[in-house]
């Protein structure tokens, strides 16, 4: 009697990507100029249907201006709803929508500040693959088997982590904004529940004591438990992380800031399975008919998120402010362009970039500039995976002052690779038994050995079993080519 296993191999799917342009006005009471723009988005999908994911999102801007002489900061928050449309996005599943910001922009003219973003929005969702497979064939029937190796999503789940955070000794009169990133550095599976870990990242433009502007950093670790049923110690898990708030207050009889950040934690646990499966058939005495399909599935890899540096150098144009000092970083960003494997080694190319607010004695003036700084380089990721998917997060960027005409820039940029590898193979679903295949009283079958050949491979062309290809010949496999193998057969 024949059996049948039932595979279902899952994998993250970046299912389809789409773009919004987004814009705030806000009203001017008086002249300005704007010296830097950031902006930072946050989405939650709202319906799925098949095909087609709705989603919800917010835009929050912060602008740098200069007015009287000194710099202000400007913020809106602009709401913005769209679709992602893809048939990998099957109705009622668990769509992540991923925001990134990859323009932002902003003036202020004729009484009005305008900012614009354009924000590209991937749709990531688990895919599935399922299959009947022949595990074991009827009597007679000889079978080679392969074993599989595939990835079943066992649970997913997003949840809200509130982060709070407490800075003394800044020497603030005044907070300016503050802009947070987060990053997921460690992912581990337990019994019904998934483990995220990180860093928030955040960045706070504050007005110093002596009426200047400056920069803060925070560095503040997470760890969230997400309760996620169906989830085992062992499994491979993933998260990804997405800052929906962010809030400095400054408590200025103590000197100390303030901070609150809330992140969407989105995590998901795969169990890693092998399956042995019929992969052909053949039989010595009866006409068969196999149904075949060409098995597809998938190895995911566990995360890995690892840290590295561009550098580079900005000149100032002759008509501009020389640079004395430097006051702030604004509106930091990377925007991965490619991500790929090669030789073992994950490699990406983008570009990261800010804008840069200095200071100039001898005007006593403020201006600012922006930069961009292309790369492409190899991760400290090695893996047998033939894909990639990386993200990438700016958490921190130092500038210094040379010569008054350039800047030295750094910035450290934190890696999240999720590594996959699809695979694929020709399985048997069923086999339909026909006729029996006429033979004399006895006969004899001669079969030439070709190089690497397979003792199932012998077995097939001999019309005998794997045991009585050994029985009958001295020579081994796999064989060399050249060997001289029989089968001795009759009706008995």
């Amino acid at each position: 009697m024949s059996e049948n296993i039932k595979i279902k191999s899952d994998e993250l799917s970046f299912a389809a990507r789409g773009q919004a342009v987004v814009e705030a006005r806000q009203p001017l009471e008086t002249e300005c100029r704007v010296l830097s723009v950031s902006a930072a988005a946050a989405t939650t999908p709202s319906e799925v249907f098949a095909g087609e994911a709705r989603y919800i999102g917010k835009v929050k801007f912060d602008c740098l201006v200069l007015t009287g002489g000194r710099v202000e900061c400007m913020s809106a928050v602009a709401e913005f709803s769209d679709k992602i449309t893809s048939p990998a996005i099957v109705a009622g599943a668990a769509v992540n929508i991923v925001p990134e910001v990859i323009n932002v922009e902003a003036s202020a003219e004729g009484g009005t500040l305008k900012a614009v973003a354009v924000v590209d929005t991937t749709a990531v969702t688990a895919t599935s693959e399922e299959y009947s497979c022949l595990a074991e064939p009827d009597d007679g029937v000889y079978a080679e088997k392969r074993a599989v190796e595939y990835c079943t999503v066992c649970a997913e789940q997003t949840e809200t982590a509130y982060v709070t955070d407490s800075v003394g000794g800044a020497k603030c009169a005044e907070i300016l904004c503050a802009s947070s990133r987060a990053v997921v550095t460690g992912v581990e599976a337990a019994d019904g529940e998934i483990k995220a870990s990180g860093s928030v990242y955040t960045d706070v433009i504050i007005r110093t004591d002596d009426d200047m502007t400056a920069s803060t950093k925070i560095v503040t670790p997470f760890v969230k438990n997400i309760a996620a049923l169906g989830a085992n110690e062992g499994n491979v898990a993933y998260a990804e992380v997405a800052v929906t708030d962010s809030t400095a207050t400054l408590v200025a009889d103590e000197n100390r800031i303030e901070l609150a950040v809330t992140l969407a934690v989105s995590a998901t646990a795969f169990a890693c399975r092998t399956a042995e499966v019929v992969t052909d058939v053949f039989c010595a005495d009866y006409q068969i008919e196999p149904k075949t399909a060409e098995a597809k599935y998938c190895i995911v890899e566990p995360l890995a998120t690892v840290t590295d540096t561009v550098d580079g150098q900005i000149p100032l144009a002759d008509d501009r402010l020389a640079a004395d000092n430097v006051l702030c970083v604004s509106g930091s960003f990377v925007t991965l362009t490619s991500a790929t494997v090669e030789d073992k080694r994950v490699n990406v190319e983008g570009l990261v970039g800010g804008d840069i607010v200095y200071y100039n004695a001898e005007k006593n003036a403020v201006d600012s500039l922006s930069f961009r700084l292309p790369f492409s380089m190899p991760l400290s990721v090695h893996t047998d995976a033939k894909n990639a998917h990386v993200t990438a997060c700016v958490t921190d960027v130092a500038v210094r002052v040379r010569r008054e005409s350039v800047f030295d820039i750094k910035a450290e940029i934190a890696f999240t690779v999720m590594s996959s590898t699809p695979q694929s193979c020709r399985i048997i679903e069923s086999v339909g038994m026909g006729e029996a295949i006429p033979r004399p009283d006895a006969s004899v079958i001669i079969h030439i050995a070709k190089a690497g050949e397979t003792l199932w491979q012998a077995a097939k062309a001999l019309c005998c079993s794997p045991e009585r290809v050994e029985q009958q010949n001295d020579a081994t496999a796999p064989y060399a080519g050249g060997e001289r193998l029989v089968n001795f057969c009759s009706k008995q």
